[in-house]
């Protein structure tokens, strides 16, 4: 279970540092060989079935990623129940991935938040990620200004919960810088990402991909001081 557990990490960090196709892989065999070992219902398998879902999507193949998710979600209801912490990260995996209806998703979205908000409390990590995907939506869907309203309120309540130096709080920044440039919010975008980047640079390795993201979204903010149109 030790050797499992550390291929485990080693797969998850080969997809964090950049390498979401060798990551799929590693957990692909993890996930057969955990199930081998320890059993096809047991927490570790389901959670090897979670990462290769994951990083099958982030590879580039968001319908596989759902089918994956879809058949995960029902082995998790059967065995760890509806309310189960893991159950609601599949729950909101599968709701990013699979095609749907905006309207659909959206109230997917808000019944999983009500979800978690009672089971896990407001402060819960789980709960936090939900708010971060209604976030997201709402800035695919063009509403920039509810979307910035919405990550900065979650980098005040992450600030708190989990402090400022996390690398979801981090996260949280940087999508608020985003969603305040496409609010045409320029200035504000480049004040926030530039102390951004600052404080991640003392807390993150060089490579990491939150400061490739806070590089790219300066790079592609307009010269200081020219309005956009």
């Amino acid at each position: 279970p030790d050797t499992l557990a550390a291929r485990h990490q080693l797969a998850f960090f080969t997809g964090e540092a950049g390498n979401p196709h060798a990551a799929a892989g590693r957990f692909a065999a993890l996930a057969a060989d955990a199930a081998s070992v320890l059993g096809a219902d047991h927490p570790d398998t389901l959670s090897a079935r979670h990462e290769l879902a994951y990083f099958t999507g982030e590879s580039g193949a968001p319908a596989e990623a759902a089918r994956q998710l879809a058949r995960l979600l029902a082995d998790r209801l059967r065995v760890q129940g509806p309310d189960d912490p893991q159950v609601l990260a599949t729950r909101r995996s599968l709701i990013w991935y699979q095609a749907g209806e905006p309207a659909r998703t959206e109230a997917e979205l808000a019944e999983l938040l009500a979800d978690a908000e009672r089971c896990l409390g407001p402060d819960d990590p789980h709960t936090l990620a939900v708010r971060s995907s209604r976030a997201a939506f709402a800035a695919r869907a063009g509403r920039t200004a509810e979307a910035a309203a919405a990550w900065e309120s979650l980098v005040a309540d992450r600030t708190r919960v989990v402090g400022p130096d996390h690398p979801h709080t981090i996260y949280a920044r940087l999508e608020w810088a985003r969603a305040l440039a496409s609010s045409a919010r320029p200035e504000e975008a480049r004040a926030l990402l530039t102390r951004t980047l600052g404080d991640a640079r003392a807390l993150l390795e060089p490579g990491h991909r939150h400061l490739r993201l806070a590089r790219e979204l300066l790079a592609d903010l307009p010269p200081a001081g020219r309005q956009q149109t």
